[in-house]
């Protein structure tokens, strides 16, 4: 028996057949369709000139220059030496979806390269007018192909040596909605400049010349070694600031440079990260890389790094990304593991240490002479007392720094292996404290000291509300505050670890410090406590004109060349300052 249809029925099939013969999806006529698809790739002038120098690199090219003119809007011309196009390879090098670089799917598991997709030069052909000249080692000449807005012209014969020149002029001539959103000639140059230098770094064989109109703005011959590179792009003093980072575990690779303490800037534009040679944003890695710093730099303060990690390739997924600015990583948690031990183990190394001849800094004063009479100097006598001094003391020695003495009640002078060593006395005690303090409440485990008379501080209003809502957080460092009300406050107890000297020197400054710290807004709980234990490490040091005895002095420096890193303080001041026996006898005339 045959279904009835219900009335419901009969309006469905009513709609349908309204709908199918009103609808308004259309299909796009070409030109439209390349001009979208260019949107998603070129955003401005820089990224054309990514695109045409990862297109360079690829063709294994020794040499690349950039001609920019008015920061790329006017005109881009990048040259390159690198395999060069046939006639035929640079008819269809413009169109949509055609590369050398891939053939099968397969092959998106496994990209070494950094173009792949087919749709770069294309999508700049479309929203430019385009010149490309290229020769191979094969053909007797070179062709070329201009290209206006998509449109196609003729390949022709034409004059160049082996390899590429692609010329893109007027960018977004025929796409106003675009052009109206570039900025200033001088900000989007600063972009492409950008671009050129994460390219450069990332590949240091490479030698790369860039102009901005008349202007040379930097010349980088090919090098053997990263650290030259950055030498070439960033001064010889920041290059040799720079430690070497390098580790290797099951497949992966990390090798890099990343910046002493003293060099460091207000925000992350220099930290280069590549994964197999191809930069890339990484917000965790970027996160290893900061947190590496922690108690070495102070909030808002970054490091620069130029580090590459090595991958298997079908570890890594380059196709998410409109831009290829990301990728995803089978192995994330490993990669950032080993990345993590590696910056660890740079920061703790001597590398951090100041040497004498890296400040570059003359200190010759003129010696005044007086006529007075000056007593007979006997040698032996003195050096008998001193010996007596010392042999009186009965230091210790249980590494190999000995202590020579203590430099105006400040700093310690230290005789090591390889020369001088002066350490700041506060500065070092600062660290050892610091450490012991964060285990003690990574642990969770704080020893406090309870106060038999409680000790009162005053405080401002604006003082006193940052400091109560914060009653909970500084319990778990180990101070105990009650709040009495209009601004005094109470302190109870505070960490058994600091609180011999910190009585000595008071707590109302101490406290102000904490406040500030934590009005500075920082959110991630690990950095608070950070910064909190640092301050309060401070706080609790060894001062500046605290006279301490040679075995002191001994004692101080052993302990500190026991700790995780012995270098830097936890507010990013170096701890040791290195002067070499070489240094000294070239001083002295003797070498």
């Amino acid at each position: 028996m045959a279904k009835q249809k219900s009335p419901g029925d009969c309006h469905d099939a009513f709609d349908l057949v309204a709908f199918l013969t009103t609808m308004k999806i259309k299909r796009l006529d070409e030109d439209l369709a390349r001009k979208i698809a260019a949107g998603e790739v070129i955003e401005r002038p820089a990224s054309v000139v990514k695109e045409l120098i990862e297109n360079a690199l690829d063709a294994k090219s020794e040499s690349i220059s950039i001609d920019l003119i008015d920061g790329g809007i006017s005109s881009i011309v990048v040259r390159d030496d690198g395999e060069g196009m046939s006639a035929d390879d640079i008819a269809l090098c413009v169109q949509r979806h055609t590369t050398s670089k891939i053939s099968e799917e397969k092959d998106l598991s496994r990209i070494a390269t950094l173009g792949f997709r087919g749709e770069a030069l294309a999508s700049i052909a479309a929203v430019c007018h385009l010149r490309v000249v290229s020769k191979t080692p094969s053909d007797a000449t070179a062709h070329e192909l201009r290209v206006s807005g998509g449109e196609l012209g003729k390949v022709a014969p034409a004059a160049r040596d082996v390899g590429t020149t692609i010329e893109v002029r007027d960018l977004f001539y025929n796409l106003p909605a675009r052009s109206s959103f570039l900025t200033s000639s001088r900000s989007e140059f600063f972009h492409c400049n950008r671009i050129m230098h994460r390219l450069a770094l990332c590949s240091p064989h490479v030698g790369f010349n860039v102009t901005h109109g008349a202007r040379m703005i930097f010349s980088a011959p090919p090098v053997s070694d990263l650290q030259d590179r950055i030498g070439q792009l960033y001064g010889a003093q920041i290059g040799r600031a720079m430690i070497p980072i390098s580790a290797e575990k099951a497949g992966i690779a990390v090798h890099g440079y990343i910046s002493s303490p003293e060099v460091r800037r207000g925000n992350r534009r220099d930290q280069i990260l590549s994964i197999n040679g191809r930069a890339v944003d990484d917000r965790g890695i970027s996160y290893i890389l900061q947190s590496a710093y922690r108690g070495i730099l102070r909030p808002g303060v970054f490091p620069l790094a130029v580090i590459d990690i090595s991958v298997p390739y079908e570890e890594v997924d380059v196709n998410i990304h409109p831009r290829k600015l990301e990728v995803r990583l089978a192995s994330r948690q490993a990669v950032q593991d080993l990345l993590d031990r590696a910056l660890k183990k740079a920061l703790a190394s001597r590398y951090v240490v100041p040497t004498l001849s890296e400040t570059g800094e003359k200190t010759e004063q003129p010696i005044r002479m007086t006529s007075s009479p000056q007593p007979r100097l006997d040698l032996r006598q003195e050096a008998s007392a001193r010996q007596r001094e010392i042999e009186t003391q009965k230091v210790r020695i249980r590494s190999d720094r000995r202590v020579i003495g203590q430099l105006q009640q400040t700093y310690i002078l230290v005789e090591s292996p390889q020369g001088l060593e002066i350490v700041d006395q506060h500065i070092a005690h600062e660290r050892i404290l610091y450490e012991k303090l964060s285990r003690e409440v990574r642990s969770g485990k704080v020893a406090q000291q309870r106060f038999l008379l409680p000790v009162r501080v005053e405080l401002p209003f604006e003082s006193a509300s940052t400091l109560t809502a914060a009653k909970d957080i500084l319990a778990k460092v180990g101070i105990d505050i009650d709040d009495f009300g209009g601004g005094t406050f109470i302190v109870r107890g505070y960490p058994s670890l600091l609180v011999k000297t910190q009585v000595q020197y008071g707590f109302q400054e101490l406290l102000e410090k904490v406040v500030d710290a934590l009005q500075e807004g920082v959110k991630l709980k690990d950095v608070l406590f950070d910064h909190l234990m640092a301050e309060l490490a401070c706080g609790a040091a060894i001062k500046a004109g605290d006279r301490l005895s040679l075995d002191e002095q001994q004692e101080l420096v052993d302990r500190l060349l026991t700790m995780e890193n012995p270098y830097t303080c936890p507010h990013g001041r170096p701890i040791i300052f290195a002067i070499s026996r070489h240094d000294l006898d070239k001083r002295f005339k003797r070498a």
